[in-house]
């Protein structure tokens, strides 16, 4: 019987919409940077921003197959760059300008908020993996209300590694101690998510989401499949395995 169910956020629970190559997005940043007495043109501040995520993977790739960014980082080198300190609160601050400025649309799928109350009722722990920055994730999950129900969560941001690397899902297997046959992964990508849980040893529902790479096949077979994408198929096929 699974007794943790871990989930991927976007894609799976949540539906969102951003641009980061969006101009006016860069040009709200370059007027925002203003402010701190850090001055970029657009086509400056771009290079900057990818160079130094660049930079990141790079160095990761000593440590890990996939290693991740650090965006809160990204933005401290940013700052060095015009030869100006900042502390990680405010380059925090300034991530998540970006990140709002960036977004058009961030929501819960349609059944997720019904679904994790009965997999809570069904005396489930719930667990959030994902490749996400955790100074943009934390507080939209708060926003979303959707923090309330994970017994424990690990970001890549956080780890400097990111999914389909087995070393992201050992990491919040060691930390809450879980057992992997009792654990069962839920998520909307082939790759990452597919792919990362067979890495990692755990079985996987496939979720087909409306952000599912259309025509991509996972290098191995999912446990379970939802063509649909609808969340709510989990309880049915999930909450008594």
């Amino acid at each position: 019987m699974y007794k943790n169910f871990i989930f991927d956020v976007y894609g799976t629970l949540v539906d969102i919409h951003t641009n980061e190559y969006e101009y006016t997005t860069w040009e709200k940043l370059c007027e925002t940077l203003g402010f701190y007495g850090v001055d970029y043109t657009v086509e400056e501040l771009r290079e900057a921003y990818f160079g130094s995520c660049e930079l990141q993977i790079t160095l990761g790739r000593k440590q890990y197959a996939h290693p991740e960014v650090d965006v809160v980082e990204v933005f401290r080198h940013i700052f060095e760059n015009k030869n100006k300190k900042a502390s990680r609160s405010l380059a925090t601050h300034i991530a998540q300008q970006f990140r709002a400025f960036s977004t058009e649309y961030v929501k819960v799928f349609d059944g997720v908020t019904d679904t994790l109350k009965e997999l809570k009722r069904a005396g489930k722990k719930l667990y959030i993996l994902s490749n996400a920055q955790s100074c943009f994730t934390k507080p939209e999950l708060s926003r979303l209300g959707l923090i309330r129900y994970f017994n424990g969560i690990i970001y890549s941001s956080d780890e400097g590694c990111a999914k389909p690397d087995a070393a992201l899902f050992n990491r919040l297997i060691n930390k809450y101690k879980l057992v992997r046959k009792e654990c069962v992964y839920i998520g909307n990508d082939p790759d990452t998510d597919v792919n990362g849980a067979r890495n990692a040893k755990i079985d996987c529902l496939w979720l087909k989401t409306s952000h599912t790479p259309e025509n991509v096949q996972p290098r191995f077979s999912p446990k379970y499949t939802v063509p649909s994408g609808d969340i709510r198929e989990i309880s049915k096929l999930l909450i008594k395995k």
